[in-house]
């Protein structure tokens, strides 16, 4: 079966010439923007709710100006674009080589029967797996992320103006809730054997195995039944999610962030 199909990066030059971006986008006849300016979030629901309540079906009333003549569509593709562009910071930083193993957050440590059960190895002079599996553990996490992407760029594709209108009037993490509550089952059900694939190819559950069967020889100790592959996929969501956050926190907070023709436009109309 094929894999899925890799989708269209953002470009970096959305990022670039940002002084450009901020006097198109922020300013309004010529004046500076007030330190105090309102977020993204702020200016997209005003502009949206003019929108929805001016052109009722979501197409852009004629002659109008102003946000009256910003159409609930427009808004709703700009929340989209500032979505993706936050998906695919969040992605690439997380699917880089030491995206999940050397971050202090996202990093993924080994299950707690895993680090007890090392503890006793290491006081009985048996062998030391503990570092190379957790080290193998983050790079299968870090291998998964790339289709963790195409799931939530789906998810985001499919929002409509209710979502867009939900999400713009909802509590600060409102775009990370509708992305978990939409996605986080297929991300999860896409991970499990990905990583399951990964901790195999990283060999991983090779050396596990190894320190089960050393473990096993130590006298009167608990079994050793916790799962590298449940342990990784869930501290994976964990790790993507909370910085799906920190990207929603930027767009409430920063607008100068999101240089997109169709943000340039939400920004002028509503300043």
């Amino acid at each position: 079966m094929a894999g899925p199909q890799m989708r269209k990066r953002t470009s970096d030059h959305v990022f670039k010439a940002g002084a450009v971006a901020l006097v198109v986008g922020v300013l309004a006849g010529g004046t500076v923007a007030p330190v105090h300016a309102q977020s993204f979030f702020d200016k997209a629901k005003q502009a949206l709710g003019d929108a929805m309540n001016s052109s009722g079906s979501g197409s852009t009333s004629g002659g109008g100006s102003g946000i009256s003549a910003l159409s609930s569509d427009t808004v709703e593709q700009g929340l989209k674009q500032a979505l993706d562009i936050g998906v695919d910071l969040v992605t690439d930083q997380l699917g880089a080589v030491d995206g999940f193993n050397a971050d202090p957050v996202a990093h993924i440590p080994l299950p707690d029967e895993v680090q007890t059960a090392q503890k006793l190895m290491s006081a009985a002079g048996l062998g030391s797996y503990a570092d190379e599996i957790e080290l193998r553990m983050n790079r299968a996490a870090e291998q998964t992320m790339q289709d963790a992407g195409d799931i939530l760029i789906n998810a985001v594709s499919q929002m409509t103006v209710a979502d867009a209108k939900g999400i713009l009037q909802g509590p600060d993490d409102a775009a990370t809730q509708y992305l978990r509550r939409v996605s986080g089952t297929d991300i999860e059900g896409r991970l499990r054997p990905m990583i399951t694939d990964a901790l195999s190819d990283t060999g991983a559950l090779s050396l596990y195995d190894q320190m089960v069967g050393q473990y096993a020889q130590l006298p009167f100790v608990p079994d050793l039944k916790a799962s590298l592959t449940d342990h990784a996929t869930d501290k994976a969501m964990d790790g993507l999610f909370h910085y799906i956050a920190l990207q929603e926190a930027d767009i409430r907070s920063d607008p100068t962030r999101w240089t997109t023709d169709i943000l340039k436009q939400v920004f002028s109309t509503v300043n």
